[in-house]
């Protein structure tokens, strides 16, 4: 029982921790990025502010070692902001990537994915399994299917912003399925 409790707050401390750093991530590529800052009055102040609180909470998850990092003044500019983030990010991700299985979340998520179709035919109503069958007979079923992408997103967001923003869902995907692997490997034990 109590190794249960033990790996459960260790998968809750590593999470925490992948939280903090892709906060210092998004925060570097935000300034890196972004003309918001720009506009953002005292926003030096509370991005410094917010790096420190991140810095002293990695500190006390120890994933950082106390003083390995200093904490940033509350008049650091942008630039000093984004490169502290860019250090801690860097000396945090190493420590992470030895905590990922990259061969067991493939297959974890092909195992995942591969019954989704059978689910989705079987949920279907019947009106629709006849049209769809139907239509599967009068199509050649080895054509290969074109889809346009559309974005409902305003045309000025670059292409580095969308990367980001699918990295950070991504991230999440991952997250929720090792907590889905963690918690079945808990119930086989």
């Amino acid at each position: 029982m109590s190794n249960e409790r033990e790996t459960q707050k260790e998968m809750g401390r590593q999470k925490e921790v992948r939280r903090i750093l892709r906060l210092l991530e998004t925060t570097a590529r935000i300034v890196e990025t972004s003309a918001i800052v720009d506009n953002f009055s005292d926003g030096e102040e509370r991005c410094a502010r917010q790096f420190n609180n991140a810095l002293n909470l990695l500190t006390e998850l120890e994933a950082v070692p106390d003083g390995l990092f200093e904490p940033l003044e509350t008049d650091a500019s942008f630039g000093d902001i984004c490169f502290a983030c860019h250090q801690v990010a860097a000396y945090v991700k190493e420590g992470c990537i030895d905590d990922f299985d990259f061969d067991h979340m493939k297959k974890t998520i092909g195992d995942e994915l591969k019954e989704v179709p059978e689910i989705v035919r079987q949920a279907m109503p019947s009106f629709l399994k006849d049209m769809w069958g139907g239509q599967a007979q009068e199509d050649n079923v080895n054509t290969a299917e074109t889809v346009e992408v559309t974005s409902d997103e305003d045309e000025e967001v670059t292409v580095e912003q969308r990367i980001g923003r699918l990295e950070g869902q991504m991230e999440t995907v991952v997250e929720i399925l090792q907590e889905i692997r963690a918690q079945q490997q808990n119930d086989e034990s």
